[in-house]
């Protein structure tokens, strides 16, 4: 697993909502993440599918950073 993740908080910031939400989110299986050790990780290409869901621009999404916004 070469992705980068992100903890819960992290995800909740980005969309202004509850880090409690992403959990329940998560436990629905709406979102799809990976338990490491007590710690919940989500990968960026997840936050990416919720950014477009949202309906946010693709210039905020934390993946944007490596690849398509410093360009």
């Amino acid at each position: 697993m070469s992705e980068l993740f992100y903890s819960t908080s992290e995800v909740a910031d980005l969309f202004g909502i509850n880090r409690v939400t992403i959990y329940r989110w998560v436990k629905k299986g709406r979102v799809k993440a990976y338990r490491i050790g007590k710690h919940i990780k989500i990968p960026v290409s997840e936050v990416e599918r919720l950014g477009r869901e949202f309906g946010l621009p693709e210039m905020i999404f934390p993946g944007c950073l490596q690849v398509k916004c410093l360009k």
